[in-house]
């Protein structure tokens, strides 16, 4: 497995020598295979920083502290620095008037980026499993070609060097390695949605290509190109569109082809993850050079005479 990581990392130029990395770790078998792989590659790179970063939602009782407890005594036990972040997401889901999944993420990518600053390279654990999911949840719920692209490998300054890996080539590898991780029970309940393709609906599809993961993988990777060239488009459209006193021409923006300017709108919204009626709310006031949308967790889109702005929606801070 290890030679297929560095593959990845190679071939999407993840990591450099001398790369701050901070990992996120759950515990996890994803998460730990991660470090250990990050840390196997500082015999090579002695320069490679590597920080370990540990979120606790407070989601799970004593089972979340366990979690935590099991990543301090493995990076005390390696000499790996960490950072934890304790915090109340049920809570603070219902400041920010988010889900808890979107919630729990947001605040950990906001916990890693104030960890890697400007310069550092955020690693998460996903895995080719994990984009399989990702790929039949989006169907489920009727999706475009972002969504049947997956999990990128590289997003801005976030890397997921397992993203070729199988869940089952992870757990063969910490088994090889005498990895300990621990397992979150909720994983195993199948009466959430993403556990029941993990547990019923993979294994069927498996069942009828023992290579499905794989499959799906090489789809995700052809679409991302084809995504890619239109995400250019979106650029050279953003490009003509903008103006010298601010903001952008909704009469140039409104000239290009519906999926250029969504994408545009997307790379607008920066980190952030709109939703596909965000993203059609913010179409139509382009079309009309006017009104606005509200977009929680993201920017607020305002139109006004043929000029679109915009402004960051209202924030809350994470403990520090």
């Amino acid at each position: 497995m290890i030679t297929k990581v560095l593959k990845t990392i190679e071939a999407y130029q993840m990591l450099s020598p001398d790369s701050a990395v901070v990992a996120g770790v759950s515990g996890g078998a994803d998460s730990m295979a991660l470090l250990h792989v990050l840390q196997s590659r500082r015999k090579d790179w002695p320069e490679l920083k590597v920080t370990a970063a540990h979120v606790n939602h407070c989601l799970r009782g004593a089972e979340a502290d366990r979690d935590e407890e099991h990543v301090r005594r493995y990076c005390q036990r390696e000499g790996l620095p960490l950072e934890v972040l304790k915090i109340d997401v049920r809570e603070e889901a219902a400041k920010r008037k988010l889900g808890l999944e979107a919630c729990g993420r947001a605040v950990r990518y906001e916990f890693f980026r104030r960890l890697a600053g400007e310069n550092g390279v955020i690693a998460t654990a996903h895995t080719l499993s994990d984009l399989a999911e990702t790929v039949l949840l989006h169907l489920t719920r009727g999706t475009g070609l972002k969504g049947l692209c997956g999990i990128p490998p590289v997003r801005e300054n976030i890397v997921r060097p397992l993203i070729d890996c199988s869940r089952r080539e992870i757990e063969d590898y910490c088994r090889e390695h005498k990895i300990p991780y621990v397992t979150d029970s909720t994983n195993l309940e199948a009466r959430y949605s993403r556990n029941k393709v993990r547990l019923q609906v993979l294994p069927a599809l498996k069942e009828i290509n023992p290579a499905f993961e794989e499959a799906v993988g090489r789809m995700a990777q052809s679409l991302r190109e084809d995504d890619g060239c239109l995400c250019e488009e979106a650029r050279e459209l953003l490009g003509r569109a903008a103006l010298e006193k601010g903001g952008w021409s909704c009469s140039v923006l409104s000239r290009g082809r519906k999926p250029v300017r969504i994408r545009a709108i997307r790379l607008l919204q920066g980190a952030s993850r709109p939703e596909a009626r965000h993203l059609e709310e913010i179409d139509r006031i382009i079309l009309a050079g006017q009104g606005g949308v509200s977009v929680p967790g993201g920017l607020d889109f305002h139109a006004n005479r043929g000029v679109l702005r915009t402004v960051p929606h209202k924030k809350r801070k994470i403990p520090q």
